[in-house]
Formats: structure tokens, C-alpha cells, sequence
């Protein structure tokens, strides 16, 4: 009785879980693109996002730890505090507060942001948000509109500060979610490589409230939101494999004591934290020490971000192994790019700071988090999707699934049906023609020979005499002296 007891109250408790949740909604897709910002000509790459009254258009970059979403002042540039590299090119738009019917500033804020990767200042207020959702380029946006949500504009800084915040306590999640917008506190994000610093050719996307079912495929894997990160998703790394030709079985790890002797102990499966806030991957210092050392890997700061160089082009590529087995591989033209800089950090030896799985491993993936059930789940991103395909996405109900595209038999996969209905009709075409080709042959050689036998027969007929030559009359007689009866005569050769 007890048992059937607690099964009735956990089935209640579960209802009780999902029954708030309107699983009805459809989610809300914004696009990850370059596009032109409010303030500069300068296209620029991020989500499509614009703020105020009449709304001023952003390219706001999506951000697992920043929780706040910000925007740049139109003095963050010319503030001599600022450190941004080519900051008018790179702030994602500027925010004029002063000129949104709507905006109201908040005194004596406390941020839910304080420990970043880089820092910005700046003061803080609450305007309308606007969320475009933009499937192709060439297609217009249609509109979400979030009203009197809390935002921050930003002042000085050495980042770029045009961040959406979609961390555990993300404001725009609770705002959507709080005026009915989106089924419950669940994203997804492919944050692609169409931006420069990774050079790609690939779009991405967010979206709020659910998934794309199209842009994932394969198994998906489910991991713990960690409660002591700046970054919540974390994974727990157990192999680096770096896929060379070069070396016998055509790979080697670089947890591999026996291809790296001088180590003085076989490293250890390590946590790293999943985060935007920057390109190149930081491992620990001995796993960076046999990537240089295989890779004959120098110091490079080309970009601003310590990555190594590799002194000559490598087309092999890097495979990192979670786990549970997930493997995420940075393909050649990831690992060493036109100018063979690759996604991976120096690191010093005395480092603490965390180890992070950046964009560039991102980059590769398609990333889902269900902050309801503190819960994340990976898998591998289709890279170039031609179908935009947004799920809703209730909170607490298991794994996202990818879409599963039509049963097609053999024939139709291998395209045989078509080859065959295209042989038959290439068949046909060519038994019409190779027919009108005889007939025609057929006909003139017929006619030939009718001429032929026509000139026989001619010439047999002159040689027997057969042939009539036309027929000569000759003219009335002269009268004669004595008037004789008379007629014409039919004079015969």
C-alpha cells in the first residue's frame, strides 16, 4: 500500500512538473549572421537582435556565461578606458538610449555578471528587445517583441560588449518566459564560423524555447549543468587525438606517455568549460606542450588571443573524446587555417585558469540546454543545413531529437529508379532515331535502285531498237494534176 502510495504521489509531483509548462508554444528562432548595425556601416556578425522605441538593430554576440544582455554606448569607442582592438568594427552596434521612448534607467543595479572572461562597465536600465527571426538572407524578418526587460549599456571596456546572456540566470529567458513567449527556459545554439576570426563560409543560429531539429545529427549526449562555473556547461575531457598520416596507425594522443617519454606523468582526463567568450581552445599545460612539440607549434598573438602557429601547413585534424565517448573532431581547415594558426592557446605552466572548449569546438557542434532540468546535451552539427526547422522544446522531457529525414528503399536512395526510367527513356530516343535513320537509309537506297534499273532498262531497250522515238507527221500532199482521194500518212522508220 505505502509503494502504491509513493508511485501516486510521484506520478502527481511529475504533473504537477510538466502541467506548468505550455508545451504549445512555438519556439523563437533568430538567426547568427553578418548584417549592418545601428551607428556604423560596418557589417557585423552576431544574433539579430535590436533594442528601444523605435528599435535600433544589433548583432548581439550569444554569451553561455554572461547572464545580462548588452549593448555599447555611443561613447564606448571614443572613452579613452576602452581597449578594444578596431573597436568602431567590432562593438556589434551602438545603443542610443537616449533617443528610445522606452528605455528607463535602473540606480543602484547589482549585476548578475561579475566575473567575466574581459570586462566592460557600464550603467544599467530596462527597454524592449526585439527578436528578429530571419530564415534566409534574402528574406525579410518577422518580429518578437520583450517589453521592460533589464538590459546593460556599456561604457569602457576590452571586449567587445554587444552580448546576448543566455547563462543560468539569463534575463531574456526569464523575460520570455515570464510573458508567455517561449514554453519554458530551454536554448539552443550553432554559433557557426561566418565571423573572421574563424574564417568560414557557415551561418548560425539561436533559438529560444526549443531547437532545430535539422541542425543536429547522430546520438545526442546528455551532461550535468556544473553549480561552481562561470560557465555551467562543463564536460569532463579523457583524449586529445591528433589525426596524422604521417605517424604509424595514422594517429597519436597526447595522452600518450609512450609518444611524448619526457613527460613526467601520463595526464589525466580534465574538466573544461564550455564557453563563447573566446576562439581558441585552453587545455592544460602538458596536453599544450605535446600539441607544440608534435606540431613543431610556435607563440603567435596575430589575433589577440595567444593562439599557436604551426611553422609549416598540416592537413590532418584533432579529435577530442569526452567521457562518454562523444568525439568532436576540428577538421584540418579548423586546426590550421590559410595563415596555419590554429585553435589552440599557449598556455603557461603555472596557469590555474580554467580549461575551455571555445567557439572553435562550437564550431562543430550543436549545443542544447534545458535550465529547468539543469541539464545540457550535445551532438554533432550539421554543418551546411539547406532546412531551417525550429522545435518547441518543453522543459524536463528528455533529449532533443534530430529530424529524421524519409525512409527511401535502396533503389531510391542509390537513385536507380531514375537511372533506370532515364535509360528506358534514353533508350526509347535512340531506337526513334536509329528507325528514322533506317527507314531514311532504306528509302534511298530504294530510289538508287529504281534509278539504276530505270537506266538499265534504257539503255537494253536502244540496243534492241524497243524504244519509240516520237512519231513525225508530214504536212497535207500537194493537189495533185489529176485529183486523186487522199489522207495523211503515218510515215513509219
Amino acid at each position: 500500500m505505502a509503494s502504491l502510495l509513493f508511485y501516486m504521489s510521484a506520478t502527481v509531483l511529475f504533473a504537477q512538473s510538466t502541467v506548468a509548462f505550455n508545451c504549445s508554444i512555438n519556439p523563437i528562432y533568430v538567426d547568427i549572421h553578418k548584417r549592418a548595425v545601428h551607428g556604423t556601416d560596418i557589417f557585423q556578425y552576431g544574433s539579430f537582435i535590436g533594442v528601444g522605441t523605435p528599435a535600433q538593430n544589433q548583432s548581439l554576440w550569444p554569451s553561455l556565461s554572461q547572464n545580462i544582455t548588452s549593448f555599447a554606448s555611443l561613447s564606448y569607442c571614443t572613452n579613452n578606458s576602452t581597449t578594444l582592438k578596431e573597436c568602431t568594427k567590432s562593438t556589434g552596434g551602438f545603443f542610443d538610449a537616449s533617443t528610445s521612448d522606452t528605455f528607463r534607467e535602473l540606480e543602484d543595479f547589482n549585476t548578475l555578471d561579475n566575473d567575466r572572461n574581459g570586462t566592460f562597465d557600464g550603467a544599467y536600465g530596462r527597454d524592449n528587445m526585439h527578436l528578429y527571426t530571419h530564415y534566409f538572407e534574402t528574406d525579410g524578418a518577422s518580429e518578437t517583441r520583450l517589453t521592460d526587460v533589464t538590459i546593460e549599456i556599456a561604457q569602457k571596456g576590452d571586449i567587445a560588449p554587444s552580448i546576448v546572456g543566455i547563462g543560468r540566470e539569463s534575463t531574456v529567458l526569464d523575460a520570455l518566459y515570464a510573458q508567455g513567449l517561449i514554453t519554458g527556459k530551454t536554448y539552443a545554439l550553432y554559433i557557426g564560423h561566418g565571423f573572421d576570426r574563424a574564417k568560414g563560409a557557415v551561418n548560425g543560429s539561436n533559438v529560444f524555447g526549443g531547437y532545430d531539429s535539422g541542425r543536429f545529427t547522430g546520438e545526442v549526449h546528455k551532461y550535468p549543468m556544473s553549480p561552481d562555473t562561470k560557465n555551467p556547461m562543463t564536460v569532463r575531457v579523457k583524449d586529445i587525438i591528433i589525426n596524422d598520416a604521417a605517424v604509424p596507425n595514422g594517429e597519436v594522443s597526447l595522452f600518450d606517455q609512450a609518444a611524448f617519454p619526457d613527460m613526467k606523468s601520463t595526464p589525466t582526463p580534465f574538466q573544461a568549460e564550455i564557453t563563447t567568450d573566446q576562439y581558441p581552445l585552453a587545455l592544460p599545460y602538458q596536453i599544450t606542450q605535446n600539441f607544440i612539440k608534435h606540431l613543431d607549434a610556435q607563440k603567435d598573438n596575430y589575433w589577440g588571443d595567444n593562439s599557436l602557429k604551426l611553422k609549416s601547413q598540416f592537413n590532418g585534424s584533432l579529435s577530442i573524446v569526452l567521457d562518454d565517448g562523444f568525439t568532436v573532431t576540428l577538421p584540418s581547415e579548423v586546426l590550421s587555417n590559410w595563415s596555419n594558426i590554429t585553435p589552440i592557446q599557449d598556455r603557461d605552466e603555472n596557469s590555474t585558469s580554467p580549461n575551455y572548449l571555445s567557439t572553435a569546438f562550437l564550431g562543430q557542434i550543436y549545443l542544447m540546454a534545458d535550465y529547468e532540468d539543469h541539464s545540457f546535451y550535445l551532438a554533432e552539427a550539421v554543418q551546411k543545413n539547406n532546412m531551417v526547422m525550429p522545435v518547441s522544446w518543453c522543459p524536463k522531457t528528455g533529449a532533443p531529437q534530430a529530424y529524421q529525414r524519409p525512409q527511401q528503399n535502396a533503389w531510391i536512395k542509390q537513385g536507380l529508379i531514375g537511372a533506370v526510367v532515364g535509360g528506358i527513356l534514353g533508350g526509347i530516343g535512340i531506337s526513334v532515331c536509329a528507325y528514322c535513320f533506317i527507314v531514311a537509309y532504306l528509302r534511298k537506297r530504294e530510289e538508287k535502285k529504281i534509278e539504276k534499273d530505270l537506266e538499265r532498262s534504257k539503255a537494253a531497250k536502244i540496243e534492241q531498237m524497243e524504244i519509240e522515238e516520237a512519231p513525225e507527221f508530214e504536212g497535207p500532199p500537194k493537189t495533185p494534176k489529176t485529183a486523186t482521194p487522199f489522207f495523211w500518212k503515218k510515215r513509219r522508220s
